[in-house]
């Protein structure tokens, strides 16, 4: 190693140890803010938070996202220890990336197809072996579990089955680990992988997608991943998920070394240039302020001889090798900074809530109790006085109400209205109809009596607010407490079971009253049983009685009595048929008043059974009584609240003692942990400033 390479390397190592102590003092502020638990107070705002916003969000995760962080900072420790780089190739799927990796392999390890082919992160790993020059593959299941020296935790795949094994969607492992083997006789010029100055590993990554996209985030920002070379196709620009990607990854990495492959392909390469720098200015700012060392424009399927594709190994190589506090504890810094700019907020943030919790505490401390507490006495009669007051009018009002509605619903125009409903189904379903009659009418009361209640229900319910508004109003100075007491104490009155009023069908309902009846329709049916009289003597055959009837009464109509027998016949026949015309007349009559009849019987028989259960008083008293019971449980309990309220008074002096120790602890600690954090942040900043 050249004396520049020992340089390099204790400049590196003296940076490591700076790195691994700011690591420890962050981590133990993060676990002295994870010991004060809920104490800890989010800003309303968490814009201005990089790590812990997700803590503000939601208070209930706090926990889990200091334990996080703190778990992130472990990692953080072993990766600036870990002497091995690891370098990231991800990208849009079908961009290159496994044939970048390969170009900067200077040997074709992985596959690389026109389809998209890689289906799991491959790691390429570089060993020396002079006397074997093969590739091993080890196809890792559990990739927690994978150790090298044991067999049993991989399969070795042959290198000629590496692109059907990466291609298999189906397949069960979760990483492929290669490695190639490093004979100088065999390499014209080192690669990226292949040096004298750190272990690289090269991790090809699946093609971004939806389900690909969170799995490489995570890989970038939390595990051991040094340097991201993201892939981008030229033709295509960046994507949705490419952005969403490079902004994740962001947050930690400043640096991102972005190639833009397939650019011979591309007419008007200045518009293409000028387009993608404008997406990564917006992305990754600190990128693009380094766009000659970080962003090359280049064709890796055209890598021979090619300038572009030269430079760009060199940056790369420089960037991971020769600028290693750059590539590899520049992210780490990053994260220190974000972390420890979060902590500083929170805790300048939750100092300045403690001391004024202080200040409120002790001025409330420092007040007098006694006049307070008289007014407070004072008020609590005046309330007792007007609430029952109030509870009186609202019993009245209800009491009055429920009489006048359950009148209204047993009314004539509220049961006619209800009978109407009903459709007549004709005769052969009358007496269908008379049921169906009698339970409409049941349902109506019932469902009237239920909305009678609802209505009692919204009278109870809206004293009971104004009551509670009321309590508010007079004591919310002295305990906003009782507030909350008052409305938990809400509530309606229980549902009342109704008893069914039932009427039943009888035969004589059918029939329509006296009164109802024509004095037509009276001679109609005469007339109709004398037509049916005759009809009856003919059906007999008791001729010579007919013949003396008619010769007797019909005498005028007849010049000869026996001279025209059929003259006779047809005049008694006229008489009989005159009769059943008669007599269907009345009877379809009595038939079209058989809806009336029902109709009118049924609802005075329905009246008068509601006047028998006494419903109006019934309904009235149980309603009332059950309204009084609410409401006067609603008096007590507020009483009671008003007492408890009057006792806590008298030990409030003592926890506001208790109070105002308890702040000035909460700021003393506050206060030490905005100056630790503040002081460790400016180290940080003057670290990355340098660099």
């Amino acid at each position: 190693m050249s004396l520049t390479n020992k340089q390099i390397q204790q400049d590196y190592s003296a940076d490591c140890q700076s790195i691994l102590s700011a690591i420890q003092d962050t981590f133990n502020l993060v676990e002295e803010m994870e010991e004060l638990g809920t104490n800890v107070c989010y800003p309303p705002s968490t814009s201005t938070l990089n790590v812990l916003q997700t803590a503000a969000g939601a208070q209930t995760k706090q926990s889990s996202q200091l334990s996080a962080c703190m778990k992130h900072l472990g990692n953080l420790a072993k990766r600036v220890s870990n002497p091995i780089s690891k370098v990231l190739v991800t990208g849009d799927v079908n961009s290159g990336k496994s044939s970048l990796v390969n170009a900067l392999l200077n040997k074709d390890i992985l596959p690389v197809d026109q389809q998209p082919c890689t289906s799991i992160f491959c790691q390429v790993y570089s060993y020396t072996n002079q006397n074997d020059s093969e590739d091993q593959v080890h196809a890792i299941m559990d990739v927690d579990h994978y150790e090298k020296a044991n067999t049993d935790t991989y399969h070795t795949i042959e290198a000629r089955h590496l692109y059907r094994t990466i291609v298999d969607q189906d397949i069960p492992y979760k990483m492929l680990n290669v490695y190639t083997a490093r004979n100088d006789q065999l390499l014209k010029r080192e690669s990226l992988l292949h040096n004298d100055i750190v272990d690289v590993v090269l991790i090809d990554s699946p093609g971004l997608n939806t389900d690909s996209v969170k799995t490489t985030s995570v890989f970038a920002r939390q595990e051991e991943i040094d340097v991201v070379v993201f892939v981008v196709s030229a033709e295509n620009h960046f994507t949705l998920s490419g952005k969403e990607f490079l902004m994740n990854v962001a947050q930690e990495k400043k640096h991102i070394f972005i190639v833009v492959n397939r650019f011979d392909s591309i007419r008007d390469q200045e518009r293409c240039k000028r387009l993608i720098l404008q997406q990564i200015e917006l992305v990754s700012p600190a990128t693009f302020a380094q766009t000659e060392e970080l962003v090359h424009f280049v064709s890796v399927a055209q890598r021979a001889d090619s300038a572009a594709f030269t430079r760009l190994e060199q940056s790369l190589r420089s960037f991971v090798l020769c600028n290693r506090s750059l590539s590899k504890l520049t992210p780490a810094k990053t994260y220190l900074h974000n972390v420890l700019q979060d902590v500083n907020f929170i805790a300048v943030f939750n100092e300045d809530n403690a001391r004024e919790q202080l200040n409120t505490v002790v001025n409330e401390l420092e007040s007098t109790f006694l006049p307070d507490m008289n007014n407070l006495v004072e008020t609590a009669g005046f309330v007792q006085n007007s609430l029952e007051q109030l509870t009186q009018n609202a019993l009245e009002s209800i009491e009055r109400t429920t009489f006048n509605l359950v009148k209204e619903t047993t009314s004539d125009v509220a049961l006619n209205k209800c009978i109407e409903s009903v459709t007549y189904p004709g005769l052969r379903l009358a007496w269908q109809y008379a049921q169906d009659i009698s339970d409409a009418l049941a349902s109506h009361l019932q469902s009237d009596l239920y909305r009678i209640e609802e209505q009692a229900n919204q009278g109870t319910t809206e004293c009971i607010d104004k009551m509670n508004h009321f309590v508010v109003e007079q004591l919310t100075k002295w305990n906003h407490t009782a507030v909350a007491d008052a409305h938990n104490t809400h509530s309606t009155t229980p549902s009342t079971q109704h008893q069914r009023i039932h009427i039943n069908v009888q035969a004589r309902d059918f029939l329509l009253e006296r009164r109802f009846v024509n004095n037509k329709k009276v001679a109609l049916s005469c007339l109709g049983a004398t037509g049916a009289t005759v009809m009856f003597f003919k059906c007999i055959s008791v001729k010579d009685m007919t013949l003396d009837f008619l010769h007797r009464y019909l005498n005028p109509l007849l010049d000869d009595p026996t001279a025209n027998l059929p003259s006779r016949r047809i005049v008694a026949n006229c008489v009989a048929a005159a009769g059943i015309l008669s007599l269907g007349w009345t009877a379809y009559s009595f038939i079209a008043a058989v809806p009336l009849a029902l109709r009118s019987n049924l609802k005075l028989k329905f009246q008068a059974a509601v006047e028998n259960e006494k419903l109006q008083e019934n309904t009235k008293h149980l309603i009332t009584h059950g309204v009084q019971s609410i409401l006067d449980s609603k008096n007590t309990a507020i009483a009671s609240r008003i007492q408890q309220l009057i006792q806590e008074k008298q030990k409030e002096k003592q926890q506001l003692e208790d109070r105002v120790a308890s702040a000035q602890s909460v700021l003393d600690q506050y206060n030490s942990l905005a100056f630790r954090s503040n002081a460790l942040l400016v180290k940080i900043k003057a670290s990355l400033h340098e660099n």
